[in-house]
């Protein structure tokens, strides 16, 4: 199991070493065990770890393959993010959705999501 703390920090050093221009998020949660699925209490600590530089340049967060726990997740969340951060999620169902969004030719797509049964690419 990984050590969360560690790898948020990790996580967070490297963007801020990495954005220093407008750039977007892709989540790709299709074919996520539930085992290995963030709880809300996790992804309520890496929001309030994320700098404002790097929330203030996030021009977008697209979440591939949401499943209900994900939208549910998202809208318990609501109340702990500011408004703009809430107005750049987009639920996006399908890899082929993706593509019609933002160029995907220089995404890392694991083999497991392409072969998500919601693919559709």
């Amino acid at each position: 199991m990984i050590n969360l703390s560690v790898f948020n920090r990790y996580v967070l050093s490297s963007l801020e070493e990495l954005i220093v221009e407008d750039y977007i998020l892709v989540y790709l949660h299709g074919a996520t065990p539930k085992s290995c699925m963030p709880t809300f209490s996790w992804l309520k600590r890496c929001y309030q770890l994320i700098d404002h530089r790097l929330r203030k340049n996030l021009k977008g967060l697209y979440l591939v393959h949401p499943t209900f726990w994900l939208k549910t997740v998202v809208a318990l969340t609501k109340p702990f993010v500011s408004g703009k951060f809430s107005r750049k999620l987009e639920f996006v169902n399908t890899l082929a959705d993706l593509c019609l969004i933002i160029p995907t030719e220089h995404l890392v797509i694991p083999d497991r999501v392409l072969h998500h049964k919601d693919s559709n690419v």
